[in-house]
């Protein structure tokens, strides 16, 4: 029996499959599918192509108007206040970015638009010519425009905020859509773009769109003012009755008050003073009479003091004429001075007489004579100065004691004064101060008006 190559025990050996090879792309089979189905594709091509014809044959003819405005950063402005802050600022906020982006936003507002449409008339014919609309029939029917929509396109009555119409509100809205301005970069220019079915259209909407957006801008600082000049003209009537109150307080409390009638003025003329400092002038007539009383007080106080320190000298002088010239007021005194002048002549003489004579020579006697004349005299001249310099002392302590009590009636016209200018100054200074505000309120309404 013939044995079989594989016993039984034998395992069987495992087959292993290489993975298939990744076909690529095959263009001949692909041009024959394509060949295929070539009919499809052909019906789809002439499907899309009719498609696109008949979306460019009712799709309308858009033609675009064009026009620039340029944002000025310095604005006309009808009041002079070149002074104030928040003015000041509006150039720097009109040359802001944000500022171009608000105007370039404002273009597009709907209530500008509306007045576009109102003063070009494009309600008229029910908004047809602005959508590109075939006009109407004879006999057709169309919206009516408000009775009053004639007389409100004028200017007047664009300036005072008009309602407008519901179909001027659409047409406004419509018109929206319509327009689409674009800041020009690095510039202070916008682009003002509209599109229209007509091309004559297009370009009058670019145009009158920047032309009522500066009539509007302009109609707005108008009103603007005129809201000013009304608050300014009734703040003047209020202010002018708070200055008459202010000034007939002030002449009945001069009135009422004695001591007020020495502030000077009256009260009309508070306006031309300078607020509280006009009593301070007044009033300082008072204390400038007082400081003079005051410096003649202490100039006297201090002669007196100086004379008796003298007269104290002159005590334990004596009669010892050459300690008594050592003292000022003896040695300044007048009739000392002409004595001593006579004493230097006489001196004089008799040295140049000593260089011609011997000193028993007659001329040279009647020179030595002379000279001791002149010097007796000049004693006699010292030794009556302290009492002179008494009776003097006496005429100061007189004095002194006069000035004292004028000094202090002089305080106490001061001190009533004082008193009576507390309440004055209050008075004066709410003057003061009503009549400045009704100054600067007539020179705004000047301004304004």
């Amino acid at each position: 029996m013939a044995s079989s190559p594989l016993s039984a025990n034998s395992t069987p050996t495992p087959s292993f499959q290489l993975p298939e090879q990744k076909r690529s792309f095959d263009l001949r089979q692909f041009w024959h599918c394509l060949l295929e189905r070539i009919w499809i594709v052909t019906l789809c091509v002439i499907a899309g192509l009719f498609l696109a014809l008949g979306y460019l044959a009712r799709t309308p003819k858009l033609y675009q108007g064009h026009t620039v405005l340029e944002v000025d950063f310095q604005e006309p402005n009808m009041v002079n206040d070149s002074g104030n802050p928040a003015r000041s600022a509006r150039p720097m906020f009109l040359a802001t970015i944000e500022a171009l982006h608000t105007i370039e936003q404002n273009l597009t507002n709907r209530t500008l638009l509306a007045r576009v449409v109102r003063a070009e008339n494009l309600a008229r014919d029910g908004g047809r010519a602005l959508l590109g609309m075939p006009a109407a029939a004879p006999n057709e029917k169309r919206p009516a425009p408000a009775a009053s929509t004639e007389s409100q396109a004028n200017e007047s009555q664009l300036a005072s905020a008009p309602t407008f119409t519901p179909l001027e509100e659409a047409l406004g809205g419509a018109l929206s859509n319509m327009v689409g301005p674009v800041i020009r970069r690095g510039t202070r220019l916008i682009d003002l773009y509209v599109v229209n079915r007509d091309p004559a259209m297009a370009q009058r909407l670019a145009e009158a769109v920047g032309r009522e957006y500066i009539r509007s801008s302009i109609e707005q600082r108008a009103a603007f003012s005129q809201d000013t000049l009304r608050y300014l003209l009734e703040e003047e009537a209020r202010l002018k009755k708070n200055l008459q109150k202010s000034e007939a307080a002030v002449a009945e409390y001069k009135a009422n008050t004695p001591d007020a009638v020495q502030l000077g003025g009256s009260a009309t003329a508070t306006g031309s003073q300078t607020g509280a400092g006009s009593t301070v002038t007044h009033a300082g007539v008072v204390e400038e009479k007082l400081q003079e009383l005051s410096s003649k007080l202490q100039a006297v106080r201090a002669d007196r003091i100086k004379l008796e320190a003298e007269l104290a000298q002159v005590a334990d002088a004596g009669e010892n004429v050459e300690a008594l010239l050592a003292i000022q007021s003896i040695a300044n005194a007048q009739p000392v001075m002409d004595r001593r002048r006579d004493v230097a002549q006489a001196e004089t003489l008799v040295a140049a007489l000593s260089q011609r004579y011997k000193q028993k020579h007659p001329k040279m006697m009647q020179a030595h004579a002379a000279l001791q004349q002149a010097q007796d005299a000049a004693g006699l001249a010292v030794l009556a100065q302290p009492a002179l310099m008494k009776n003097g002392l006496e005429q100061m302590r007189s004095t002194e004691a006069s000035l004292e009590a004028a000094s202090r009636h002089q305080e106490k016209a001061a001190l009533a004064l004082n008193k009576a200018a507390i309440p004055y100054q209050e008075l004066a200074r709410q003057a003061e101060t009503d009549r400045a505000l009704y100054e600067s309120v007539l020179r705004q309404i000047k301004e304004t008006n």
